[in-house]
Parts: C-alpha cells; sequence; structure tokens
C-alpha cells in the first residue's frame, strides 16, 4: 500500500484504526519527524505562542533553525505543516504561514496540505487554508482535488465547503 494514497479519516470506529494503522506504517521510517523537533510539540498541540517564541525570539535556543525544522520532511514528503493539518490546528496553520512557507508545496505523490485536511475531516483546517488563498484545483497523483480526497473518505462536510468555496472561486 502506497503510504500517502492511504490518508485517513478519523470519523468512524474503522476509519480511527485505519488512520492508526497508516500512521504507525509511516511512523517507522527514519525520515518521519521526531520528538527532536522543538516545533512539533506545540504544532500538534495547538501552541501557537510556543511556535512564535521559537520563529521570533533571537535568544531561543531554536531560532536560527526555526524554518528549517518547520520544513524537514519524512520520506514521503510531508513536513510539520501537514501533521498540524491531520492534527486540526488551524491557527498554528495560519501563525506559521506568515513566516512565509509554501502552503501549496506538494509531496512526492502530489498531495497537498488541503488534500491533508480534507482526508481526516478537518473542517476548520480546510477553511484557514482556503482563506489562505491556496490552490484548490491542485492534483495528486491520481489526477484528485482535495474535493475529491474527501468524497473519497466521506468526509461530506468537507466536500460540500470545497464545492462552495470552488464555485465562488470562479466567481470572482
Amino acid at each position: 500500500m502506497d503510504p500517502e494514497e492511504s490518508l485517513e479519516s478519523d470519523s468512524t470506529e474503522k476509519s480511527l484504526s485505519s488512520s492508526q494503522q497508516l500512521y504507525d506504517d509511516e511512523s517507522q521510517e527514519p525520515e518521519e519527524l521526531s520528538m527532536e523537533n522543538p516545533l512539533l510539540q506545540p504544532a500538534l498541540t495547538g501552541d501557537v505562542e510556543g511556535l512564535q517564541k521559537i520563529f521570533e525570539d533571537p535568544e531561543n535556543p531554536h531560532h536560527e533553525n526555526a524554518m528549517q525544522f518547520l520544513l524537514e520532511e519524512d520520506i514521503v514528503g510531508r513536513n510539520l505543516l501537514y501533521a498540524a493539518c491531520m492534527a486540526g490546528q488551524s491557527d498554528v496553520i495560519r501563525a506559521l504561514a506568515k513566516y512565509g512557507v509554501n502552503l501549496n508545496e506538494q509531496t512526492t505523490r502530489g498531495y497537498t496540505l488541503l488534500h491533508c485536511a480534507a482526508a481526516w475531516g478537518r473542517l476548520e483546517t480546510l477553511k484557514a487554508l482556503v482563506d489562505l488563498d491556496v490552490d484548490i484545483e491542485a492534483l495528486n497523483f491520481r489526477e484528485e482535488k482535495a474535493r475529491d480526497v474527501a468524497a473519497r473518505y466521506n468526509q461530506t462536510e468537507c466536500v460540500e465547503f470545497l464545492d462552495r468555496a470552488g464555485i465562488e472561486g470562479k466567481r470572482a
């Protein structure tokens, strides 16, 4: 099974089990983000203030390497922003966006942050990403938009939101 092909939803018990299996399988890679990354804990727990201290306080021991920690990728090309999307940390995404990260960057299989949030059913994160002007038309290796990924994992609210966002985007 391809690692990214299996983005899972946490909306049902079955998908929680599948999601945990996917996470367990992928986290065995040595390139995976580790707890040694000082940004990981604040990103996963929504500690925006903690992240800002690392990025903005020159006295912080991790300040000089903050962007490197943020953009460190696992074997399939996911960085800390993907973990924040899976965890539904919309405020973290908004806060980190101001440091100039590319919110449209794709993994080796073409998945974007929007695809990730859609697969995991993170509606508020989808809204944050759309507000930050990500490309809702981006395609993964299966030629799927984030909306299609949401549909594949039965994330109905996400599908409906992305449909509305797509229509409104075409009017603009």
